[in-house]
């Protein structure tokens, strides 16, 4: 398998790709050892930090059960009680006699008594000293953190104090310690810099409180900081040795392989540019001996491609004229058209002028085509291409870009001139004696014109792309027409060209495929001849409000929009939800038509997959149009065989309405065929006429296909349909298409 272009570089490049590469995972495996050291340091600081957290709830508590157990000791003194009922002598017991005592501990900033309603019993001496005074009054009876600053807050806490033998309440005890101060030196840390400790609460704060407001450091690991600090020494010295690696190895390439490779380039290339000189090899001896071989070699090998050089340009010139040019015709080819149009494109706004896009497409072909054969429909479009290409002014060229279509591109020149050349190369196709090559019938052709004025353009690339899509839309309205077979492209026909239907009918069509909204699927029953048994058509119709729409306005839409897969997939749909709900009458079944475009998408097998349950109980009929199964009949066996194997039925609809069905009905992979209705209108024609549809039906039910009769409105027609020999018949004579949700409630 040949390597992909990109694959292709310089030697630099990969010499550039393996030494990034040998750098990178020295990098990765050295950004490895970093992030696992790392981790393991992450690891142990979470788990210092964890210590010193555990080690500070566990001081913190401890803390908290002493002050607890001096405040009880200080609030059962004796001398307390008799303090609050007699403070006669406060001050002095305060100053002197509780401050000598050793109720007073170390850390205790203030020591102070309350009365029965929690005021204080006599002010502090020294209260403008105090960074954080007890309170006036007791608030809460629980303990509080007063701040002053990140180092520094103050524990208050009370306990009431009751009489000696009873519980009568005599008042409170009240203390405030230097939180901070007192843990320090109150105890020996282990794994917590007492230092670091500090607060990060401004406000007042319940004593449960104080864990989630305080910071502290953990003790430094002296060990693991020296052990990270070598870790990133040796990566720094790796650094450094990668990069003198990396220089030394670019020396030594560029001296061994980058210098004789560019010289040994340089000297390909000189010869490229210079095709006779061959005297001209690198003088430089190069120290491998495979480059030395090389440059000999190219020397050698340039000489002998010399020689065929002049034969080979003149071979590319044939085979380039030969890729341009079409084998049928010898005009210039789809290719061709595609490179001139692109060069076109890229260079009109640098030099705009008129433009005229000139379509032409012979009408019928196909049916033509089928008629006559291909041998004749070949000779057809050799003709055109020849009686165009000779009738058009010298200075411009016919293309083929399809296989009845042609254009013509004229430049410079208004549309008035345009015209009256397609008409004089329509006048000269339709004088050209087709008889013989054998075709009897008066071929017709249609012109489509699209004009671009450069002076009354605003977007000159936007205009000149649209031109060939505005010509076939003014062809398509040619080939509508019997007499005006040119036709110049107006707005006008964008909007005939999507029927003559509002824009609210448009709008409605194509949001209800997209969406399957205002979808209402009718139901027709097909109708056993011979057995009381019957299954529907499924035929959409579209209704929002009072809006009702019909299949002539919608496939009109369809058609134009190319949404042919959209509906047909939407239709599937629908009648799936049907059979999911249980809209489907027992014992009968469904007949789901698809268009040729939907029968040759890559997923056609998989949109009835949903279907095979419902198989053993329900007829389920795959409709396909005649054209399309014999325009398509090697691929549309393997796709329509595969759903008959699983149970599907095929039915061929509209058979007759072409020229070639009859002739490929033995390989057609169907099980039903359904008559065009014109056939069964010519049931009333003439006796001839009866007889060839009477033959074709027996043909058709001889090798053994269910034949369907559609239309049939009135019981003469009725009986005339089972004497041709019709299974099934189909028709408002029997049934009318109904809603399928009032054939469900009917059910």
């Amino acid at each position: 398998m040949p390597l992909k272009s990109y694959f292709i570089q310089p030697v630099k490049v990969y010499f550039a790709f393996f030494l990034i590469a040998g750098i990178t995972l020295s990098a990765l495996l050295v950004s490895n050892l970093h992030s696992q050291t790392q981790s393991v340091q992450t690891a142990l600081q979470e788990k210092t930090l964890q210590q010193a957290q555990k080690e500070f709830d566990v001081v913190l508590d401890d803390a908290i059960i002493n002050l607890t157990s001096n405040l009880l000791e200080l609030a059962d003194w004796d001398e307390i009680r008799q303090q609050i009922e007699d403070p006669s002598y406060y001050y002095f017991w305060h100053e002197d006699r509780l401050k000598g005592s050793g109720y007073f501990k170390n850390n205790y900033a203030q020591i102070e008594l309350y009365d029965q309603n929690k005021w204080l019993l006599m002010p502090p001496m020294d209260e403008d000293s105090l960074d954080a005074p007890l309170p006036l009054q007791i608030q809460t009876d629980e303990a509080e953190l007063i701040f002053v600053s990140p180092t520094k807050a103050y524990l208050h806490m009370f306990e009431p104090i009751f009489a000696r033998d009873s519980q009568t309440l005599l008042g409170y005890v009240g203390i405030s310690i230097a939180l901070r101060s007192y843990l320090i030196e109150e105890n020996e840390f282990k794994d917590i810099n007492p230092q670091s400790i500090k607060f990060t609460e401004t406000q007042p704060i319940n004593l449960s409180d104080l864990s989630s407001n305080i910071h502290f450091k953990p003790m430094e690991n002296t060990v693991a900081n020296e052990l990270w600090q070598q870790i990133q020494n040796f990566i720094v010295d790796i650094v450094i040795l990668l990069s003198v690696f990396t220089l030394l190895m670019f020396v030594i390439f560029q001296r061994l392989f980058s210098r004789p490779m560019q010289r040994l380039a340089n000297y390909v290339q000189h010869l490229k540019e210079s095709t006779n000189d061959t005297n001209t090899q690198p003088n430089e001896t190069f120290l491998i001996k495979e480059f030395e071989a090389l440059k000999h070699s190219i020397h050698d090998y340039h000489r002998d491609l010399q020689t065929a050089q002049k034969e080979l340009n003149t071979q590319y010139e044939k085979v380039w004229k030969q890729a341009r040019q079409d084998a049928l015709t010898e005009i210039f080819n789809r290719r061709a058209f595609d490179e001139m149009w692109n060069q076109l494109v890229a260079t009109y706004e640098y030099n705009p002028n008129d433009i005229s896009f000139i379509l032409f497409d012979c009408d019928f072909f196909k049916a033509l085509n089928d008629t006559y054969g291909h041998e004749i429909g070949d000779d057809v479009i050799r003709i055109t291409a020849k009686t165009i290409q000779e009738t058009l002014p010298s200075q411009y060229d016919v293309f083929r870009i399809g296989g009845d279509e042609f254009v013509v591109i004229i430049q410079e020149r208004p549309l008035h001139e345009a015209f009256a050349i397609a008409k004089k190369c329509l006048k000269a196709l339709k004088n050209y004696n087709f008889c013989g090559i054998g075709i009897k019938e008066r071929l017709s052709f249609s012109i489509g014109i699209s004009h671009l004025a450069h002076q009354n353009s605003k977007n000159l690339r936007g205009d000149l792309l649209n031109l060939p899509r505005q010509a076939d839309i003014a062809m398509y309205k040619a080939k509508q027409s019997h007499q005006h077979k040119i036709q110049c492209y107006e707005s006008q026909l964008e909007v005939e060209s999507l029927s003559l239907v509002s824009s609210q009918v448009i709008n409605t069509i194509v949001e209800a495929i997209h969406t399957g909204q205002y979808i209402d699927m009718h139901l027709q029953g097909i109708h056993s001849v011979q057995e009381n048994k019957l299954y529907y058509e499924s035929l959409i119709r579209i209704k929002k409000d009072d809006l009702f729409i019909y299949p002539k306005d919608i496939f009109s839409v369809v058609e134009r929009r190319r949404l042919e897969v959209e509906i047909d997939t939407q239709i599937i749909q629908q009648m799936l939800i049907a059979f999911q709900k249980g809209h489907i009458p027992s014992n009968t079944g469904v007949s789901i038509n698809v268009s040729g475009k939907t029968l040759l998408t890559s997923n056609f097998v998989d949109l009835f997959e949903p279907f095979l349950p419902y198989l053993k109980d329900y007829k389920i009929v795959i409709e396909i149009i005649e054209n399309t199964l014999i325009d398509h009949m090697e691929y549309a066996k393997t796709v329509l065989n595969t759903l008959r194997s699983q149970g599907f039925l095929i039915a061929l609809d509209d058979f007759g309405s072409g020229y070639s069905s009859i002739r490929y009905l033995a390989h057609m992979p169907v099980d039903i065929i359904k008559f065009d209705m014109s056939m069964t209108l010519a049931l009333d024609a003439d006796e001839k006429t009866k007889n060839i549809i009477r033959s074709t039906a027996k043909m058709v039910r001889d090798a053994g296909y269910d034949l369907v009769l559609e239309g049939v409105e009135t019981e003469d027609m009725f009986e005339k349909a089972k004497q041709a020999g019709a299974t099934h018949i189909q028709g408002y004579l029997l049934s009318k298409p109904t809603s399928i949700l009032k054939i469900y409630g009917s059910k």
